[in-house]
């Protein structure tokens, strides 16, 4: 339940009140077809992942990157040296193959809040360049629409970069 139904300022400066740091996610855009949005615990993803049709409006997205914020955990009780690639559930959720296939249809999206505001960057997951990504800050004031159109701007920012030979 929240405060405003279209935005999650209260719930996610609550949260990072409660918890004293700050809340990340991540995302997936795979083969242009769906957007995954994981929880993170510690720096590891955690939890069922939300599965939403690339062609969902910016609201479903915003929300779902909300949620998976306010999921957030400091530190993450698994065994990470035992993980394996079938243990990856944005991997799973995309239905891809191989993870191999996932990874270069995918573009990543890391999500994070600093202070008051939402940081959203995205490059493919397979980059030539891991230190450049596209970035798009929102405040977490933002309804969730906006928070949407701002993961779908910091993509089509990757794309650009990727296109100009850059990523």
């Amino acid at each position: 339940m929240r405060v405003l139904p279209q935005q999650s300022t209260k719930e996610i400066s609550d949260r990072k009140q409660a918890l004293g740091c700050e809340l990340r996610a991540a995302l997936y855009l795979y083969d242009e077809q769906l957007f995954i949005i994981s929880a993170i615990a510690g720096i590891a993803e955690y939890g069922i992942p939300a599965v939403i049709n690339a062609n969902d409006p910016d609201e479903s997205i915003g929300l779902a990157i909300c949620d998976k914020l306010l999921e957030f955990k400091p530190r993450n009780e698994r065994d990470l040296s035992k993980s394996k690639l079938d243990d990856w559930e944005s991997y799973k959720a995309s239905g891809a193959k191989t993870g191999k296939y996932f990874e270069q249809k995918s573009v990543y999206v890391y999500i994070k809040t600093v202070n008051s505001a939402i940081e959203i960057t995205a490059a493919p997951r397979i980059s030539n360049e891991n230190n450049l990504k596209a970035l798009c800050s929102v405040s977490n004031g933002n309804t969730h629409s906006q928070i949407g159109a701002a993961v779908r701007k910091s993509i089509q920012a990757s794309k650009v970069l990727r296109s100009a030979g850059m990523l």
